[in-house]
């Protein structure tokens, strides 16, 4: 989920930092239909949450003992399978699946007065494809972890963090290299495995949002068609309770107020890291505060739900 980046940490709406800056007004919200209702009220509570990484989608900084070992070329969750091994890999990943995250740990989120997870999963798990080397199992694991999270009282948004061909070349997206996304049947393939995770779950009570993808490398795809996905997939989604979400595709949190007019329900996905580039690097802690606050003051200006669905306080990579 991420750009190397930081898929454990937290979801949530920018307002956590508003002890450290003037306050933004905020913008209009798109509305849900009223006969309708979601099953978390984005229109007045705060989102405050945590992602649940390295559980279902594989990161190698996060999860590194998965990786030891192993030879160079295993850099993701593809290459591992295919190196180990169907039989190796799932003996693995079937440990980790049942043990990364437990119960327990969502009655400690919770405790911790946090309201949502953000779950990554990828494609491969709810809607395999013939020839590639990924394992199955961790889609039934993924639904006991929604049956954990309504019994602590948490939210789950569902992320589908991975998409066939990547739509980002990072190895959160489940393998690592260029950006295939969008090139033969790899959106429909997509949408294929959206729909099975609404048939399945988007029903369940615990879950209060799905999004479409995440971190769509804009600049490298056409954005007609990541627009047009993104339009199917809220058109599939809509008849369910669920928030409809959309990452921002690195186009700018402020790039999609002229977008969605009509469709009800669409919570916007921005992810902020200050660590990232020499520049960020070197800013001080006051500059990191006034920028933060500034792309706070942004997030607030749109005419949608918006959410930093990944961020960090570290300032330092």
């Amino acid at each position: 989920m991420v750009f190397n980046t930081f898929t454990t940490l937290a979801l949530t709406a920018f307002a956590l930092a508003a002890p450290l800056c003037k306050a933004a007004p905020a913008a209009p919200f798109t509305q849900y239909r009223r006969d309708d209702p979601l099953k978390f009220n984005y229109s007045g509570d705060k989102v405050r949450g945590v992602n649940l990484g390295g559980w279902f989608v594989l990161e190698p900084w996060i999860t590194p003992s998965i990786f030891e070992a192993t030879p160079d070329n295993v850099v993701d969750e593809y290459t591992l399978c295919q190196t180990l091994g169907k039989s190796e890999a799932l003996n693995r990943l079937s440990k980790h699946w049942n043990t990364w995250i437990t119960q327990d740990d969502f009655n400690q989120i919770a405790a911790a007065g946090l309201n949502h997870v953000r779950i990554p999963i990828g494609y491969w798990s709810v809607s395999p494809i013939d020839g590639e080397p990924y394992v199955q199992g961790a889609y039934e694991v993924f639904g006991k972890a929604l049956d954990w999270a309504q019994s602590a009282g948490v939210k789950v948004m569902i992320d589908l963090h991975g998409a066939p061909g990547s739509q980002n070349g990072f190895d959160n997206s489940g393998r690592r290299g260029g950006v295939g996304w969008t090139q033969g049947n790899t959106v429909s393939q997509t949408i294929t495995a959206l729909n099975k995770i609404r048939d399945d779950h988007a029903s369940h009570p615990a879950v209060a949002a799905i999004e479409l993808l995440n971190e769509p490398m804009g600049p490298s795809l056409n954005m007609d068609v990541v627009r047009q996905f993104y339009m199917d997939g809220w058109g599939n989604l809509q008849s369910s309770k669920v928030a409809i979400t959309i990452h921002d595709a690195f186009e700018g949190v402020t790039s999609w107020n002229g977008w969605g007019s009509g469709m009800w329900a669409l919570l916007l996905d921005t992810h902020h890291y200050e660590i990232f580039d020499y520049g960020s690097l070197g800013m001080s802690p006051t500059d990191h505060v006034h920028t933060a606050c500034g792309f706070g003051a942004q997030m607030a200006s749109n005419n949608k739900w918006t959410v930093a669905g990944e961020w960090t306080g570290a300032l330092t990579d």
